[in-house]
């Protein structure tokens, strides 16, 4: 009788050099359930998505041409921050301690980029740290957005 041939591909769960199927399971609820090694010691930050707390790694600064470069958005929360002209930043923002930055999407979506383009949301001293969790919020705010050229990896 011949042996059934192994998939080659497939979404597996390596231990002891032995692969397994794994299985995929979407949590719902405000913090994915994720299991991560982090084999090549990537800085992990943790971001909001649409009112959940999701895990990035952040690459670095990149100079692109958003006409030329699908960009996702990336806000963050500050007290203060100065652009150049040119959209820049003159120096690091003021940010409020403690609030995550928050994504407007996740791979998957149509609108996804591994680019992210910085929009820093001004708010007042009084503001409760992680009041603000997804873009809408952002965007029903009030609060003044402004839309820089500071793109990251």
């Amino acid at each position: 009788m011949a042996k059934k041939a192994e998939p080659t591909e497939g979404v597996w769960e390596i231990h002891a050099g032995v692969p397994r199927a794994k299985k995929v399971v979407r949590k719902t609820g405000p913090v994915e359930d994720l299991h991560y090694n982090n084999p090549y010691g990537y800085k992990i930050e943790r971001v909001w998505f649409d009112g959940r707390v999701i895990f990035a790694t952040e690459q670095g600064e990149v100079d692109v041409d958003p006409k030329k470069v699908k960009v996702a958005q990336e806000y963050q929360i500050v007290y203060a921050v100065r652009l150049n002209a040119k959209g820049t930043l003159v120096r690091e923002p003021d940010r409020v301690p403690g609030q995550l930055n928050i994504y407007d999407s996740i791979p998957g979506m149509k609108k996804y980029s591994p680019i992210w383009q910085f929009n820093y949301v001004i708010v007042p001293r009084d503001y409760v740290p992680n009041a603000l969790r997804s873009e809408r919020d952002c965007l029903a705010s009030g609060y003044e957005i402004r839309q820089s050229r500071v793109f990251e990896n």
